[in-house]
Formats: C-alpha cells, structure tokens, sequence
C-alpha cells in the first residue's frame, strides 16, 4: 500500500510548480496593484496582469522541414505551442550558459 505524506509547513515550494491562474481567478485577485510605480485600481490591474500574460501574434517565415518537424512531433495539433517551447527553452538555456560563463570567469580572476 502506498501512503502519500502530508505537506509540512515548512515544504519548499517552486514557483515553477504553482498551477497557472485561470480567467475566472484572475477576477477574484484582490490586493494593491501597482503599473509603473503608480497605485492603479483593481480592475485596471487585473487588465494589465492579462495583457501582460497574453501571447503575440506573430507572421515569421519557417522552412518547410523544420515547420513539418514541429508538426510530425507534436501530433495534430500542438505545433506552435511546441515551437514556442523550444524557443523558450533555447532563450533560458542561453541565460544560464552567460551566467555560468560569468562565474567561471570571476573564478578565474579570482585565483590569478
């Protein structure tokens, strides 16, 4: 028999695996909301915190091998959110590569 243990009160959370807030959520949020320093109401913030999480539309050209890649791998449908994913995932992989290549460097100088 499996047992799931309980959350303790001191469980570390990742902000990672927090679930996504929903429409119907994002209209309950109460609190201060604040956009470029200023206090704004709450439906003016609720619409802000929306825009903000929004996906732009884009036109961009891709060739047909790499579009039929996308396609072949996600299935029929789910394409575009593949193609978003992997770019998110180069653009985090790349921030990680400058910081560690930051660190190392400082290492570096340090034992000079």
């Amino acid at each position: 028999m499996t047992v799931k243990s309980k959350p303790t009160a001191n469980a570390w959370l990742d902000e990672d695996d927090a679930e996504e807030l929903t429409g119907k959520e994002l209209d309950h949020l109460e609190g201060r909301w604040l956009k470029g320093g200023e206090s704004i109401n709450s439906e003016q913030g609720q619409a802000a915190f929306r825009e903000h999480l929004r996906k732009k539309q884009v036109n961009m050209l891709i060739d047909p091998d790499v579009l039929d890649y996308f396609r072949r791998k996600a299935g029929r449908r789910g394409y575009q959110t593949l193609i978003n994913r992997t770019l998110r995932e180069s653009m985090e992989r790349e921030s990680l590569l400058d910081a560690v290549r930051k660190v190392v460097r400082e290492e570096l100088h340090h034992t000079d």
